[in-house]
């Protein structure tokens, strides 16, 4: 039964899912710094999911590295004021205009 439950703590920290109103949007994967992120954007949304293992150093540096993901994959700007969450999930708006 504990290895079970091993596996399936493992399942669940793998998962890139993104929150309901996202699932139809478009997935980006990209790696920076050597840290993985998938990307999800319908819309002008953007939900930003970090993977793998951080540690408390490296906490200062993950959101700018999260909206910078977002960025690059949809090409956008990040509207001020509209990014929220922490660092293993970021959402917010985007500003395509430019």
């Amino acid at each position: 039964m504990r290895s079970v439950l091993i596996i399936l703590a493992l399942l669940l920290a793998a998962c890139d899912s993104p929150s309901p109103w996202l699932a139809s949007g478009t997935q980006h994967a990209i790696t920076l710094e050597g840290i993985e992120f998938t990307v999800w954007q319908k819309g002008d949304q953007v939900e930003i999911i970090r993977h793998g293992f951080l540690r408390p150093k490296d906490q200062r540096r993950i959101r700018p590295l999260m909206q910078e993901a977002a960025r690059r994959t949809t090409g956008c700007d990040l509207r001020p004021g509209s990014v929220e969450g922490d660092t293993g999930v970021l959402r917010a708006r985007l500003d395509c205009r430019a």
